[in-house]
């Protein structure tokens, strides 16, 4: 009984849709035409992107006992580096979405009409361009822009690490957000970059600019500790030779003075001169040793990349996908329309009670 009496509320529900074709026919239409407007008014955006793979170490060696000996008077634990000196892929995008990255990016300088434009002002002036953006800063952003406009903004300072951001970096950072992607195929290793924009020239820059800012964070973050070894090797070998050197002259100056002098004082002295210059010699020696191991520990940390898809200009466009954009105006105006005919007389029925 109870499925008879759904399967006439089915049917009189189709009946009003039915009864009412010509008027969603015609909310349909207006429906879509309204999509074939916006569509068209809608820019063409192009997505130029970059595709490479990582090369992932399976261990590092390190240059043997005397290198671990200088790294621990660096305050350095080999063994730790050697266990966590790989840099994940997964780890990028924390890379990409930091504050750091896209200081870089946006204070990076890209070409416009024959001429060198910060990423920053070129972003910032196509901002502006958007009459929407412009009327919600000037109306719900209204307050917090007089404000920001007594403060004394200061810029990044990086000497700190310290990054103070402004209203103006923050919506800048939410255009980078939306328009640069960097998607990673975990299965085959790979690592995809990718940059819209309504100008295809300025896509394949950024993404270019974006590929390269990342590939040298990365190997700043793996050779970190390898540099900081070698420049603690580089000065201890600096400063040795120093003494070295300083040790050479005053053995010269000795012999010099006693030229004529051929005494058992004189022996013992240029004897104890010599075995100390000697020993500097040999201290140097280790040290010029130890200091072309940190060099090639430092060529063993740095990561290579091997690109695999090089950034080109697009050819063709994005977005929009305008036959989509009016297909979907067309199925919300079909779907409206419907909905309005089976809700009309319940609604206007609830009002009457009301009233009455």
């Amino acid at each position: 009984m109870n499925d008879n009496t759904d399967e006439i509320d089915l049917i009189e529900l189709l009946k009003k849709i039915y009864l009412e074709k010509k008027f969603i026919f015609k909310i349909s239409v207006l429906a879509a035409l309204f999509g074939v407007v916006y569509a068209l008014f809608q820019p063409n955006e192009y997505t130029s992107s970059t595709t490479f793979i990582p090369q992932l170490s399976s261990g590092i060696k390190t240059g043997g006992s005397s290198l671990s000996g200088l790294a621990s008077l660096a305050g350095i634990n080999i063994g730790s580096m050697e266990s966590s000196s790989e840099f994940p892929p997964t780890l990028y995008p924390q890379v990409v979405n930091g504050v750091p990255f896209r200081v870089e990016l946006l204070s990076n300088e890209i070409t416009l009409n024959n001429e060198l434009v910060a990423v920053k002002d070129y972003l910032e002036k196509k901002s502006s361009f958007n009459i929407l953006g412009t009327i919600k800063k000037y109306t719900i952003g209204l307050p917090s822009l007089i404000l920001s406009s007594f403060k004394n903004q200061k810029e990044y300072t990086n000497e700190s690490k310290i990054y103070s951001i402004t209203n103006d970096d923050e919506t800048l950072f939410k255009i980078l957000e939306n328009n640069l992607s960097l998607s990673i195929n975990e299965k085959e290793g790979f690592i995809t970059i990718s940059f819209t924009d309504t100008n295809k020239n300025i896509a394949a820059q950024i993404t270019q600019i974006s590929q390269n800012l990342l590939q040298e964070k990365i190997i700043e973050f793996k050779n970190k500790s390898s540099r900081e070894m070698l420049d603690f090797a580089l000065k201890q070998y600096s400063d040795k030779k120093e003494s070295h050197e300083k040790l050479q002259d005053e053995k010269a100056v000795f012999v010099d003075k006693n030229i004529n002098i051929s005494s058992s004082l004189f022996q013992n002295k240029l004897s104890r001169l010599e075995s100390e210059v000697n020993i500097s010699e040999s201290i140097v020696q280790q040290l010029a040793s130890q200091v072309e191991q940190a060099k090639l520990q430092v060529n063993k940390d740095t990561p290579v990349f091997t690109t695999i898809k090089p950034v080109t200009i697009p050819f063709e466009r994005s977005a929009p996908k305008r036959s989509l954009i009016v297909i979907t105006f067309l199925f919300l105006g079909f779907v409206l329309s419907c909905g309005y005919v089976l809700v009309k007389e319940p609604a206007s029925a609830i009002l009457k009670s009301i009233k009455s």
